[in-house]
């Protein structure tokens, strides 16, 4: 059963048959879904399929290995196959397999377990597809939280753990007129010579599976420090910024150079910047006004946003 699906306005079709994994994966992606019909003009990025169990590649060379959020990733590939295993952390028991061309279009996977692991297991395998099929459409996947506010969207990026959703939390709380767009894994593209964010049905461990897209405000590296202060980056802090927060395949020439082409294109188009900040309110008033999202004042309708009023360099005292 094929199931025609749109992100960042690239096509993608998910294939099975298995009727319990459908009704769960539509919690994220029947927003994105489209009917067959309504898109026949549009191509086709990628398919997977769901098939029966089949046999790893023989003569695949290991590439990569990872932590992929709680199973542990293998990626090999052969002069003309990508193969990537889903194993047990603990165990190292395979739990699920996909198998691609090296282009990133057709590809099948078999898993395994209950419906929960089996959702698991290929909506990551939709991800990582995803992200690597699209760099040749001017499209990255970026691990960011992403706030929108009067028109344009912040992506805030970090490592994890660092407080990317914690201030996206501040902005929504202490900031006027804030919506959250994506708080993981945004799709950023270059449309018609602008800069656009994209909702995708992937958000990390926040349920923001939004199909809604803004042009790009800025970019934001949070870094943990005792004060809050932000600084525009220059060109070449601004690209090892970008590059080292999107999903990217290092190994494979072909798009590394795709990748690479594509942040070069972003960063002379957008603004990138290095906030430093606590985890208090005055961060989200420091880098709104910092990047030009917000001038520090409100029309009295954003009560909680109240004990924000400081100017820019003011410490507010630590919230309990």
């Amino acid at each position: 059963m094929a199931k025609h699906c749109v992100v960042a306005g690239l096509h993608f079709v998910i294939d099975t048959d298995d009727k319990e994994l459908l009704d769960v994966l539509a919690q994220r992606y029947a927003i994105f879904s489209r009917s067959a019909s309504a898109i026949a003009g549009v191509p086709v990025l990628f398919t997977l399929s769901q098939t029966e169990r089949f046999e790893p590649l023989a003569d695949a060379h290991v590439m990569s290995e990872f932590e992929c959020e709680g199973a542990w990733c293998v990626y090999s590939e052969t002069d003309t196959q990508v193969q990537i295993s889903l194993l047990d952390e603990k165990t190292r028991e395979p739990q699920a397999q996909m198998q691609s061309d090296n282009h990133f279009r057709e590809a099948r996977c078999w898993l395994s377990g209950e419906v929960w692991q089996r959702e698991y297991c290929y909506n990551n395998f939709l991800m990582m597809l995803f992200a690597f099929a699209s760099m040749d459409q001017q499209t990255l996947l970026f691990h960011a939280s992403v706030i929108e506010r009067n028109g344009k969207a912040y992506l805030f990026l970090a490592k994890s753990g660092t407080g990317k959703s914690t201030h996206s939390t501040l902005w929504l709380t202490h900031v006027p007129g804030c919506q959250l767009v994506n708080d993981d894994n945004p799709a950023v593209g270059i449309r018609n010579g602008e800069v656009i964010v994209y909702g995708t049905p992937w958000s990390g461990k926040t349920p923001c599976y939004r199909d809604i897209q803004f042009p790009v405000g800025g970019f934001v590296q949070i870094t943990r420090d005792a004060t809050n202060h932000i600084q525009r980056d220059g060109v070449v802090p601004s690209f090892a910024a970008l590059l080292t927060s999107c999903s990217g395949v290092k190994w494979d020439k072909r798009l590394y150079r795709a990748q690479g082409d594509t942040i070069s294109t972003i960063v002379g188009k957008v603004p990138v910047y290095t906030l430093g900040c606590t985890p208090y309110r005055e961060a989200a008033v420091v880098c709104a006004q910092g990047v030009g999202a917000w001038n520090g004042e409100s029309d009295g309708d954003f009560e909680k946003n109240s004990q924000s009023m400081k100017p820019s360099g003011v410490k507010l005292p630590e919230e309990r």
